[in-house]
This record gives C-alpha cells, structure tokens and sequence, in this order.
C-alpha cells in the first residue's frame, strides 16, 4: 500500500500564532490525537499533540494534594512555543510499511503527508493503517480482479482469505506480475501463487515430475 491510498484527506491543522485554546478545540471537535501546524503557505512547520496539550493546560486539583497548588499563569502560549518544529513527514509515495514501522518504534499515532514542497496534503495514523486491513475479503477480491483488468488481464483469478491472496497457477509464466499486481492493492496483507495440480497442466504431463 502507498500513503496516498489509505492518507485522511483533508486534514486539520493550525496555524503557528493560534493559541493553546484554539488547538484545545480542534483536537477536541475532530477527535484527533495531533495537529500539524502550517505557515501562511500551508508548509508544515511543526505538530502539536495532546501530550504537549496535556503538559502545558491541564491544572492541577488541590483536593488531591496535601498542599495548596500553586497559582498558574494566565497567560496564553502560543502554538510555535510548545509545539514540536520540522516533525517527521510521509510522502504520497512512500510505503506504509515504512510509515507504519515508524509510527509503532516512535509511539506516534499520525504523521503529516506532504507534498515536494512540504505542503500538507493529509494525515496518515495507525488507525487508517487498521481500517484498510479491516476491509472484508469480498471488498478486497472484488479490488484484486479489478487490478487485474487494469492490467490488461481480465483473465488472471485469485483468492483472498483474511485479507491474504492465493493467485490461481494457471497465469502460468506471468505468475510474479500476477502476485505484484495483487500486492499493490490496499488491505492486502500477502500474495502467494497457489499450488500446482495435475489438472492445471490438462492432459500434458506436469513439468515437476510424474
């Protein structure tokens, strides 16, 4: 799978001189664990996640400590002043096996996708990664053959059992394009080519032996 098939489109995001209050809302409204924050050019100059929300807003309560709180600050920072600048991003063509490995070793839950010039063009999570691996096997078989008369194979047969493909062995010697075009579409967690029988072979005796 590539970013760009599985990436939530359009995404949220603030600006640098917004305040805590304004990322406060939208991370709330949308439901959403990280915001990238963008310039007047909609570059990506940062990210600001709930964690920095949660360090910077969420006041303590005296009735659980033995001494008075202290006072806090009323003042507002602005989103440049806590967020994390020059965050890492993905690109429309890069593999979500990359950016999900990422996501797992780094414990983040989303990364910005960003075009050449670092425009932001989407938001790419884990939970995007698990509902395109959630699709049914109808949804993904009906994708698999569609892939395949693009290819100009309308011919070409497969299986898909939990998300994992078994191309027919019939395709013959075109049997790694078959399993390279199934693996292009999204869900899909294996292609493998499916055992040889006698009756693939019709009355000719099967190349492998008797």
């Amino acid at each position: 799978m590539l970013v760009a098939e599985v990436m939530t489109t359009p995404a949220e995001s603030i600006r640098s001189e917004a305040t805590l209050e304004d990322a406060i809302a939208k991370l709330g409204r949308a439901r959403i664990s990280a915001l990238p924050v963008v310039d007047s050019d909609q570059r990506v100059v940062g990210i600001i996640s709930e964690g920095d929300v949660l360090r910077h807003r969420l006041p303590a309560d005296p009735r659980a400590h033995l001494r008075p709180t202290a006072p806090t600050s009323a003042a507002e920072p602005t989103i440049e002043a806590i967020m994390t600048a020059d965050p890492s991003c993905a690109t429309l063509r890069q593999d979500c096996a990359e950016v999900a490995l990422t996501l797992a070793r780094r414990g983040w839950k989303s990364m910005p996708v960003v075009d050449d010039e670092h425009r932001l063009l989407g938001v790419v999570s884990r939970s995007d990664f698990l509902r395109t691996l959630s699709q049914p096997d109808a949804v993904l078989s009906t994708a698999v053959h569609c892939a395949f008369a693009q290819a100009g194979h309308p011919e070409w047969r497969a299986t898909v059992h939990d998300g994992h493909v078994t191309v027919n062995p019939r395709v013959g010697n075109l049997a790694d394009a078959a399993m390279a075009t199934a693996a292009t579409v999204a869900g899909i967690r294996s292609v493998a080519l499916g055992q040889r029988t006698w009756a693939d072979h019709g009355d000719r005796r099967p190349p492998w032996g008797t």
